[in-house]
């Protein structure tokens, strides 16, 4: 048996395309878009007391202890990138909340791959999440978009997915 696992919400980051983005710019010039991409990332994950737990080479998995932090995260990581027109990419998000287990400063568990097959959901510019991380922010008037349920690759059982609006055009309620 293990120790206490802690509760945790997880929040996988990749860059859409990244293969064909270096076919397009070359290899040196496609790895520099990248590292502007994981320098932005790293700010807004500190800025919203995250833990990175692995970087990925066009993604990240992070950790936050609360919902909210994830979301906001994930949203500040959609607008760096959108803003920044160093930055040819799109990013898809996906995030969910469990208690994994911890070992060796890295996540595993149930929770740990839904995050992953959530945020492969996703298309670039896209921020899903579980119905169970929706529950959590219930009256923090975040903007969300039913994505109805969906068959996670490996999962018996279908998970209802939300999109989380982020754009200036959605408003906050």
């Amino acid at each position: 048996l293990h120790g206490p696992s802690k509760f945790r919400t997880i929040m996988f980051t990749d860059v859409e395309a990244s293969t064909e983005l270096a076919d397009r710019l070359g290899d040196a010039e496609a790895r520099d878009v990248l590292r502007e991409h994981e320098r932005l990332t790293r700010a807004v994950v500190a800025a919203h007391s995250g833990t990175e737990i692995k970087a990925m080479g066009d993604g990240f998995m992070v950790s936050f202890t609360s919902a909210s932090a994830a979301l906001e995260a994930a949203m500040a990581v959609q607008r760096s990138i959108t803003e920044d027109e160093a930055t040819p990419i799109q990013i898809r998000i996906g995030i969910n909340a469990g208690e994994p287990i911890e070992e060796d400063d890295d996540l595993f568990g149930t929770a740990v791959i839904r995050s992953a097959r959530i945020m492969e959901e996703a298309d670039g510019g896209e921020i899903f999440l579980s119905a169970l991380v929706r529950e959590l922010v219930a009256g923090k008037g975040y903007d969300f978009v039913e994505q109805g349920e969906r068959n996670l690759k490996g999962f018996e059982e279908p998970v209802g997915l939300f999109e989380l609006r982020w754009r200036e055009e959605s408003k906050m309620s």
